[in-house]
């Protein structure tokens, strides 16, 4: 009896972690890296960080609609959202918590990589954007 109830448990936790593991996919150029705590803050985000090197990631940028003010090094892929720069991981989970209606994604823009108190702003499928926080 006690077998049966934890074959159904883990066919359970099965089934909970397919439905809910996310993958992250991180688009970056081949001549840039991505700083390894941020890498390492990703796995806290997501169950799975993919890292792919393209030649030419200005295009993926301007395909998926990034503002050009708002770009950064980096433009990440999870679910239906886009993550451009490195988005703290705080700031990333309470985005996907309750996305905002209309909402591509999140962004860092390079020029605020190197404030002490980053900000992110919101990206909207209408180009449009505003501050989503202070991180």
């Amino acid at each position: 009896m006690k077998l049966r109830k934890k074959s159904i448990y883990i066919a359970v936790l099965l089934v909970y972690s397919s439905i809910y593991a996310q993958k992250i996919q991180v688009f970056k150029p081949l001549s840039s890296s991505c700083p390894q705590d941020w890498l390492e803050q990703m796995k806290e985000v997501a169950s799975e960080v993919e890292i792919v090197n393209l030649a030419d990631v200005k295009r993926l940028k301007h395909e998926v609609g990034i503002p050009y003010d708002l770009r950064s090094c980096n433009t990440s892929l999870m679910d239906d959202y886009v993550f451009e720069g490195n988005v703290p991981k705080k700031a990333i989970k309470e985005f996907m918590k309750n996305p905002p209606k209309n909402a591509l994604g999140l962004s860092l823009p390079a020029w605020q990589n190197e404030k002490e108190i980053k900000t992110v702003f919101i990206l909207f499928k209408d180009k449009t954007y505003k501050e989503f926080g202070k991180y």
